[in-house]
């Protein structure tokens, strides 16, 4: 079993590799997110079936400050409902969700 890992945006997010997409950019950069949307942690789910993207997002999101927004890279189809309700239930805001060839996308904000 392959666990998630957590690192931080910079060393993730400006990762070529990470983004086989040639009009994809790094969470790091673009006029799409505002200065207070970039993601403060990575958490790469990729390959990884349920519980498990739920499970890394809790441990990940409890590491952070209030106000900070941590990013979750997941493929697991069941991920994009589950990560949603997980975050209205306990009460964090999803401020930004990417979808792009089966990778999904989550910007979560620590809202409590």
């Amino acid at each position: 079993m392959r666990w998630c890992s957590i690192r931080s945006n910079r060393e993730r997010a400006a990762d070529p590799s990470r983004h086989p997409d040639p009009h994809a950019r790094p969470a790091t950069e673009g006029e799409g997110m505002e200065e207070e949307g970039k993601p403060t942690a990575v958490v790469d789910c990729i390959g990884l079936y349920c519980p498990m993207p739920i499970t890394m997002t809790k441990e990940a999101i409890d590491k952070l400050d209030v106000g900070e927004v941590l990013l979750v890279e997941a493929d697991d189809p069941a991920a994009e409902e589950d990560i949603r309700r997980w975050a209205n239930r306990v009460g964090h805001e999803i401020v930004k969700f990417e979808k792009d060839d089966g990778v999904m996308r989550f910007f979560i904000r620590k809202v409590k």
